[in-house]
């Protein structure tokens, strides 16, 4: 049996005897979210594709603030285990949730003022009303995704999936409302988003509360500050990283809007959906199911073989990401174009033919992301910010010059070429670090 086999019989022991039942519903849960999403994308595609670039657009921006939701929500993951080993979760608990009300404040207040201003500074056809639903949206949005992320961690995985596809079935039913009264328009379809988002946080909130209850008025302990100097540490370096990552995953879109049109940001759009589909989101259902498990296998640091069996959990999520590339580029090759028709129309196949290449672009980087993990385990992050920043400046530039010569295709070549660089400086990274920890 060679080494590979070996990994993955003792991932499929160590899952039947824990969480097959688990497991089952986040492929449920997941698979149900991307079909759903598919039927929100085919009613919001209706709009058009200028609209629908504005709205792809927005949700760029619920991206750039991944950037500060995304390092707390990777820490809180982290560590959860490691102080409920510790008996001090409540600590634990008040302190992140004050660093997510902080944030959240922050960021409506900023809202608040861009509203002001953008009467002022911006043109557009949408009522300002527009601009408040989606700040809003955009909020909420990545407080809810940390409150998923909640649920995971206190392996409530099946609860958390019926709350993802109830939330997602609101929407739909509301966006339907309004395309059957044919007033879909931005602001409305903005709507829809906010109400669903918002009912259904409130919800998460509830049920996180009640599993893992904190203890009322708790006074300062000593333990506080440890803890916070442990989050920003932790976090730091996924806050440089998560803004180069933005400019990779995120930046080209405003390149396209202003080098092109808002409708190629629509099309394009369109094509990364079904990117996303076949990439990203199956690696996320093993993530979000294998993460907290390795995070919990390696809490205990002096345990050499507790953390050899986490990383045979991170290597098998590698293999898949492999697999998941290769699958995807031979797919979209064969059946790009009649995708597409089938969640949107005709008017979104422009660029099929660029599909093989971005999910091979794509799934070379996350086959690189999915490397990572392994400097996340050992409490190094840090080691990841070279290539990160790397790649996001490299991305800007090649998209720069090369969708100004060569179009759309121009995006298809820069993916490719970053995810190729991606995985190669990232393998290079974990060898260095495997090779210090053989010789401690």
């Amino acid at each position: 049996m060679n080494k590979f086999s070996s990994i993955v019989v003792l991932l499929k022991s160590k899952i039947s005897h824990d969480s097959t039942a688990e497991m089952g519903w986040v492929l449920f849960g997941q698979l149900v979210t991307v079909a759903l999403s598919f039927v929100i994308v085919k009613i919001l595609s209706g709009m058009g594709t200028k609209d629908f670039g504005i709205y792809v657009l927005v949700l760029t921006s619920a991206a750039f603030l991944g950037i500060i939701y995304g390092p707390l929500q990777q820490a809180f993951i982290r560590f959860y285990y490691e102080y409920l080993n510790k008996n001090l979760i409540d600590q634990y608990l008040k302190t992140v949730f004050k660093y997510l009300r902080t944030i959240s404040l922050i960021f409506l207040f900023l809202v608040i003022i861009f509203n002001f201003l953008s009467a002022f500074l911006i043109e557009f056809s949408e009522p300002i009303l527009f601009f408040i639903l989606a700040g809003i949206y955009i909020i909420a949005f990545k407080v809810s995704e940390f409150f998923n992320s909640g649920l995971n961690v206190i392996r409530r995985r099946k609860e958390n999936s019926i709350l993802q596809s109830l939330e997602k079935i609101f929407i739909i039913i509301l966006l339907l409302l309004f395309l059957y009264s044919k007033s879909l328009t931005l602001t409305n379809a903005f709507i829809s988003l906010n109400a669903s988002v918002i009912v259904f946080l409130f919800i998460k909130i509830f049920r996180f509360r009640k599993y893992v209850p904190l203890k009322a008025d708790l006074p300062p302990n000593h333990a506080d500050l440890h803890i916070k100097n442990i989050l920003v540490k932790y976090s730091t370096p996924f806050l440089i990283w998560a803004f180069a990552a933005w400019l990779q995953l995120n930046g080209e879109k405003w390149i396209i809007n202003e080098i092109l049109t808002t409708s190629d940001v629509g099309i394009y759009a369109m094509m990364m959906m079904i990117v996303n589909t076949f990439v990203s989101f199956p690696i996320n259902i093993i993530n979000e199911f294998i993460t907290p498990i390795i995070f919990k296998q390696v809490a205990d640091v002096n345990q050499m073989e507790n953390f050899k069996t986490g990383h045979s959990y991170i290597l098998v999520t590698i293999a898949v990401a492999l697999l998941l590339t290769v699958f995807s580029t031979i797919f979209t090759y064969l059946f790009g174009k009649e995708f597409i028709i089938i969640i949107s129309n005709k008017t979104y196949t422009l660029y099929w033919y660029l599909l093989p290449l971005l999910c091979l672009g794509t799934g070379l980087f996350y086959t690189g992301q999915a490397q990572t993990m392994l400097g996340m385990v050992l409490n190094k992050p840090q080691k990841y910010i070279a290539p990160k920043i790397s790649a996001g400046v490299l991305s800007v530039v090649f998209n720069l010059f090369l969708i100004k010569y060569f179009g759309i295709s121009g995006v298809a070549y820069s993916i490719l070429l970053v995810g190729i660089f991606y995985i190669i400086y990232i393998s290079l990274v974990n060898k260095s670090l495997t090779k210090a920890l053989q010789e401690t």
